[in-house]
């Protein structure tokens, strides 16, 4: 099978940009043709290596660069860039010819180019990484004009996989052909006995420094039982525009020094390892993958119960916590668990079982299966 995946960039060191690459370097190591498609990369490193056997092409249509210009400036520019950006995907396809065409919905910049392959008989399925609904949730009627040209082209693709029972619900109102599919994991620590440092008193969390992350409100939570627990840590793994307002945030509250905020890393698995619980407390998710990669590491998780995904992955008190969205409800959750050493390290064990169910030679069968599925079309 000849598969195309398309994204704007594998610079950033997100969810997104993981599971994808597992996802294709798992492919071809099946044997498949596989093509990574970026159009924003530039000069960027990617986060994640990628299989020697896996293409990537860069389309060199960097969208974001236009808001630097004026708007009247802008508009110009906008419809030129995607001019350009048909060309070189239509170009593109036509040499490789694929089977399948994956993109995701963070592509709303060049919809309608991606999805006018349909027309010339090309596969395509959308891949939704987020809970769409809450999302793109339009905040003016602009917004909702944009979302309903947005759906209408979604409308067109073969196949939406979707990673959470209630987005795939969301979906289903639109798109005949809807599955639930889980992301792989990358690492699996086979006994998570062995974990070579415990009781380390750090308190991990990770992901983009943006709102919907709420990590105002875990740094509140933190703050409010700081005190009581002088000998524990919060770091905070990502990159994003809240950096600066969440640093000063964390020295107002005079926790310089016990809430850090690390860049990301590509080896977040060894810090998982080195620390004793994660904490998640977003206003929604798609499937929330640093939950699944810390269970999969043998420690717990403490989660908003948000939509979607948290409640899919969390059993509540066995494998992890579920919170409301409050700061003193998740400091409560923080400080039991912080307390609670031992049933602290059997959750961790609990959890880790739990998350064999997304290991890479589990997950990728299925996914696999959904990308052979469908009917061949003729050739364009």
């Amino acid at each position: 099978m000849n598969i195309v995946f398309i994204i704007q960039s594998l610079s950033l060191g997100g969810g997104v940009e993981r599971t994808l690459t597992d996802k294709a370097n798992y492919l071809a190591e099946a044997g498949h043709r596989v093509t990574m498609v970026t159009y924003e990369q530039g000069l960027h490193p990617l986060s994640f290596e990628l299989h020697p056997a896996v293409s990537h092409v860069d389309l060199e249509c960097r969208y974001f660069t236009l808001f630097r210009l004026p708007l009247l400036k802008r508009l110009p520019k906008i419809r030129a860039l995607k001019k350009l950006f048909l060309a070189r995907w239509n170009q593109l396809t036509d040499e490789l010819r694929p089977d399948v065409i994956v993109m995701t919905t963070y592509s709303d910049e060049f919809r309608r180019e991606i999805v006018s392959v349909c027309k010339k008989g090309y596969r395509l399925i959308m891949e939704s990484h987020t809970a769409f609904l809450y999302d793109k949730k339009p905040k003016n009627i602009l917004d909702r004009l944009r979302q309903a040209y947005d759906l209408h082209l979604i409308r067109q693709c073969d196949m939406v996989l979707a990673l959470s029972e209630g987005d795939a619900a969301f979906w289903r109102r639109y798109v005949a052909d809807v599955r639930v599919l889980r992301n792989p994991v990358s690492f699996y620590i086979d006994d998570p006995a062995s974990r070579a440092v415990k009781g380390t008193r750090r308190i991990i969390s990770a992901g983009r420094l943006n709102v919907p992350k709420r990590y105002d409100l875990l740094i509140e939570a933190f703050a409010l039982i700081a005190d009581r627990y002088p000998q524990w840590q919060l770091d905070i793994f990502g990159n994003g525009p809240l950096r600066d307002e969440l640093q000063h945030r964390i020295d107002a509250k005079g926790l310089s020094g016990r809430v850090v905020l690390n860049k990301p890393t590509p080896a977040i698995y060894e810090a998982y390892l080195r620390s004793d619980f994660l904490v998640l407390c977003s206003d929604y998710e798609g499937l929330p993958l640093v939950l699944i990669e810390a269970m999969a590491c043998g420690i717990p998780v403490i989660s908003t119960d948000c939509p979607y995904g948290p409640r899919e992955i969390i059993d509540d008190g066995v494998t992890g916590l579920l919170s409301a969205m409050d700061a003193q409800a998740l400091a409560d959750k923080m400080e039991w668990m912080m307390s609670h050493e031992a049933e602290r390290e059997e959750m961790g064990a609990r959890a880790h079982q739990a998350a064999a169910r997304y290991k890479k030679d589990v997950v990728m069968v299925e996914w696999e299966k959904a990308y052979l599925s469908l009917p061949s079309r003729q050739s364009p």
